[in-house]
């Protein structure tokens, strides 16, 4: 396993051209969205058009018996063995594991609510707000995964305690998953140490552990949260999440910036101060990131204005592995 992934299709592929519903991979689009579960579904149907084999059997599927063919069943599930023997066409059917136990944690501080249209002095974000694509990323995972059969949990964090979803795999869950996520809100400041303290005594058995955050913390707390998945052997996959002007700090003019969490305000010459800001956030960053490469997590940069299928890509290369 390596730290970071570089290029995530080199573990599955995608055509060179993408079209009907990967429109929603677009978070343009799935922001004016309000329905969270369609949301979920469209972003998942949509990529998966993309891809030369659905996830959907193959990870953690177990032969289970042979029924007779009926029409409208897919022929790449035929025993070609059996008809060779009994000229007759039967299907093998699969049933999944729940082995694979996942856990979400979503950053819902105040920082989150950088991007969309109150991003910028007098314009707007080339991404949309944080908090609309970590949200509409957790939903979309928990569907992929609990449609492979998996169970997902969730635990949405700021500075305290976080608030937790234990891991089921029904369908009468992910709509649990669902509504938390459509009601939660980002407020308060952040706390990663805080946010996640328990968590890894809560999910004593091993599983996946994926973080969406946009790290911007201390980043000595967020190694100590990290800490604790390790000790206990957790597979982690981290998403870092980034408004594009996060990353690139294009400002120029003399400009007021209100902290998103304590409200305070600095006025500065940002073309005075880029340098020095960029400096320190790649510092920061490459301090998280050595963590990471050290301890086996795999690290995914993101930003909010790019398809979905970057992250989605990660998680299925990551699954595939630990498999």
């Amino acid at each position: 396993m390596s730290a970071g992934i570089a290029n995530p299709q080199s573990a599955i592929r995608e055509p060179q051209s993408l079209d009907g519903d990967t429109r929603f991979l677009d978070p343009q689009v799935f922001a004016r969205i309000a329905n969270l579960e369609l949301v979920a579904r469209f972003i998942v149907q949509g990529f998966l058009i993309g891809l030369h084999k659905s996830p959907y059997h193959g990870f953690s599927s177990e032969f289970s018996a042979y029924r007779k063919y009926a029409k409208g069943d897919s022929f790449k599930f035929i025993d070609w063995k059996v008809v060779a023997r009994t000229d007759r066409i039967y299907i093998k059917q699969f049933e999944e594991n729940t082995n694979t136990r996942c856990h979400i944690l979503l950053d819902a501080s105040g920082s989150m609510r950088f991007g969309g249209e109150a991003a910028l002095p007098g314009g707007r974000s080339q991404g949309i707000q944080k908090w609309i694509y970590g949200r509409n990323l957790a939903a979309a995972l928990t569907y992929l995964m609990i449609h492979q059969g998996d169970a997902v949990g969730l635990a949405i964090f700021r500075d305290a305690a976080a608030d937790v979803i234990s891991a089921h795999s029904s369908t009468v869950h992910l709509h649990q998953l669902y509504r938390a996520l459509s009601t939660a809100e980002p407020s308060r400041s952040t706390d990663t140490e805080k946010g996640l303290a328990g968590l890894p005594e809560r999910f004593p058995q091993r599983g996946l552990v994926v973080l969406i955050s946009d790290l911007l913390d201390d980043a000595d707390r967020v190694i100590a949260a990290l800490k604790g998945f390790c000790y206990r052997r957790h597979e982690i996959l981290l998403f870092h999440l980034l408004a594009p002007e996060e990353r690139e700090f294009p400002y120029r003019e003399n400009i007021e910036f209100v902290d998103a969490e304590t409200q305070q305000t600095l006025t500065a010459q940002a073309s005075y101060i880029a340098k020095a800001y960029r400096e320190a956030l790649n510092a920061h960053t490459e301090k998280i990131k050595r963590f990471c490469r050290q301890n086996d997590i795999d690290f995914v940069p993101l930003s909010t204005a790019e398809l979905l299928s970057t992250a989605l890509l990660a998680y299925l290369s990551k699954r595939q592995r630990s498999v």
